[in-house]
């Protein structure tokens, strides 16, 4: 699945031809469905309007061998160009972010129907093995960890005392350059949190 200028290498690298100068599009735009696709079986139906966030100035002007259009909008005559027979997809409009309303559904169609992956993915099947990783690696030896308050280090502390217990040690070194008390929150965090005494340097 190839998206906004995704489409463009894609066509560019298989055949097709991309060019400049024409009108600019940001923001929102509605593209009409003129054949219908897997890729949005169940979401949009041939005929139909429906609304999308757009972002671009080059486009397609020539779709490579194989593919054909199966949507387009006022200034993107390629809104969505796919080859069903090699499972290629690309949109001229950004299914990603929220301003296109049924984005996540056109992403999910793609993900689970077409390219067959299934929903088995966890954040606590990930956390879990993440854990499990570090215990192996660790074994019974000791860590230090640089803990500088911020997101990355405050999760791998976590992660890894969850995993480790009292075989971690957080350092935070407070260097004068930190936000206003963020020193004494971030060894507050430790004591609550890990549940064992900070020391900061």
């Amino acid at each position: 699945m190839a998206i906004c200028y995704g489409q463009q290498t894609l066509c560019a690298q298989l055949g097709g031809i991309v060019e400049g100068g024409h009108h600019r599009e940001f923001g929102a735009a509605d593209i009409e469905i003129h054949k219908n696709s897997p890729l949005f079986e169940g979401v949009w139906e041939k005929d139909g309007k429906y609304p999308v966030w757009v972002s671009h100035g080059d486009r397609v002007t020539q779709l490579p061998d194989g593919f054909e259009v199966v949507a387009t909008s006022p200034n993107a005559p390629c809104a969505i160009a796919v080859d069903e027979e090699r499972q290629y997809y690309t949109t001229m409009f950004h299914p990603e972010v929220v301003h296109t309303p049924d984005g996540a559904k056109i992403l999910a169609n793609f993900v689970h129907k077409i390219a067959g992956i299934e929903s088995d993915w966890s954040m606590a099947a990930y956390k879990d093995k993440a854990i499990e990783a570090i215990r192996e690696q660790v074994g019974d030896k000791k860590v230090i960890c640089g803990l500088s308050g911020g997101v990355d280090s405050s999760v791998a502390a976590l992660l890894i005392h969850e995993a480790i217990g009292d075989q971690l040690t957080c350092i935070l070194v407070d260097h004068g350059l930190m936000r206003m008390n963020e020193a004494e929150e971030v060894g507050l965090y430790v004591q609550r949190t890990l549940q064992y005494p900070a020391y900061p340097c």
